[in-house]
């Protein structure tokens, strides 16, 4: 794979050159994106943020039940939350768009999460939330655990997305989200527009039935979800959402600014477990491995076999996230018309913590803590099945385009 340093970005994936000032006004938003920062402002300035807990070292973490935040649960299934003097309590959430208000309240301390156009908003209106830490990224030529399916009856091997005829109906988990940027750039890389395909959005489970009933011809799902989308409707696999979207920050873990402000040290030793997690998670093997799988299988309730035949993620080993790959997402999604007004970097991740918990537990070099394509190879061995080959790179060479703006 390639090397930070050989490819014009910092260890950080930020890219190494002065660019304009982030915070320009972009109009014609589309007001639906901006409905979850505005009230998430709104309740800021109501007084939540008088309402901090006072319970010690408790630390709420919100969640998807989903197999990538394995390095959480293995951290703390060996303790090293405990071992640092944090209870941690894990409560479900619907996605981080949702987890804003509580983190800016202080209802909840951290949550893990996509990074979308609602985000974005939030930040802006002044929301205090930052991304802190890396939970997905994908690297070059690795095959991710998100994958575009198509319907049984229009698949072919070795097709794109122009051999579909007439105007196929897409279905993604939600418009301005990170599935809206990875379909974007599918359709950037093939020389098409919005208007040559039907957007549907649906949950992810929903997506399993809608194929197998015909009424979706392709969906864009992550493992393993996407598992039981090619077992249960005998879907084919068009391609990996990294092959046209290399280098995307997928998530991240977020904090409250209360959760800065008030327990700073607290803040500092969460990110210590979890930095020992996901060093933890690569020796051992990552989703194959049949003692890691039981413990997230027991922590989100998705079998040990679904959990061992999807693909991995390979989070960063010193937590950092694609700065870069964030900047160009926000871009994206202003040009959609999702983002109103679009911020600094600074403004949505502050590393400042990241690097005092690495401080205390080791910072890896740079050629260690990168992750490599071959520890999925190596993986793979191990996995139920192999996991289908990566085909040839894909990505646009321009995004976003007029068509995508449009």
């Amino acid at each position: 794979m390639q090397n930070n340093s050989t490819n014009g970005l910092d260890p950080r994936g930020r890219e190494r050159r002065s660019g304009p000032d982030h915070r320009s006004g972009v109009t014609a938003s589309r007001r639906r994106f901006l409905a979850a920062g505005s009230g998430a402002a709104l309740a800021v300035t109501a007084g939540c943020l008088s309402t901090l807990r006072d319970d010690g070292d408790v630390v709420t973490f919100g969640t998807l039940p989903i197999a990538a935040v394995a390095e959480i649960h293995l951290a703390e299934e060996r303790g090293y939350f405990e071992d640092r003097g944090i209870d941690l309590e894990i409560e479900r959430i619907t996605g981080a768009p949702q987890a804003v208000p509580q983190l800016a309240s202080g209802e909840l301390d951290v949550a893990s999460g996509s990074i979308g156009a609602s985000i974005f908003n939030s930040i802006a209106q002044d929301v205090p939330v930052q991304i802190v830490a890396d939970q997905t990224q994908w690297w070059e030529n690795q095959p991710s655990g998100n994958r575009i399916w198509v319907r049984e009856e229009l698949y072919s091997d070795g097709m794109a997305l122009s051999d579909v005829e007439g105007t196929p109906t897409v279905a993604i988990n939600g418009e301005g989200g990170s599935m809206d940027y990875v379909v974007g750039r599918l359709l950037a890389s093939e020389g098409m527009g919005w208007a040559d395909i039907e957007i549907t959005e649906m949950p992810f489970p929903d997506m399993i039935g809608a194929m197998a009933g015909g009424e979706i011809d392709l969906c864009s799902i992550p493992d393993p979800l996407g598992l039981q989308v090619a077992s249960e409707a005998n879907a084919g696999q068009l391609l990996y959402g990294s092959e046209v979207a290399p280098r995307m920050q997928i998530a991240g873990y977020f904090y409250g600014q209360p959760f800065i402000e008030e327990r700073p040290a607290v803040a500092r030793r969460w990110l210590e477990a979890y930095l020992l997690g996901v060093r933890e998670y690569y020796e051992m093997g990552g989703f194959p491995d049949e003692e890691l799988a039981g413990i997230i299988s027991d922590a989100i309730d998705v079998p040990v076999g679904a959990i061992r035949s999807s693909i991995p993620s390979l989070p960063h080993k010193n937590g950092f996230v694609n700065v870069d790959s964030i900047m160009r997402q926000q871009e994206y999604h202003a040009c959609r018309g999702y983002v109103d007004e679009t911020v600094e970097a600074e403004a949505i991740v502050n590393e400042s913590i990241l690097d005092e918990a690495l401080a205390e537990v080791g910072r890896l070099d740079e050629a260690e803590a990168t992750p490599s394509v071959a520890n999925i190879e190596e993986w793979s061995e191990s996995a139920p099945a192999p996991y289908p080959p990566l085909g040839d790179m894909t990505p646009p060479s321009e995004s976003p385009t007029d068509a995508i703006c449009e």
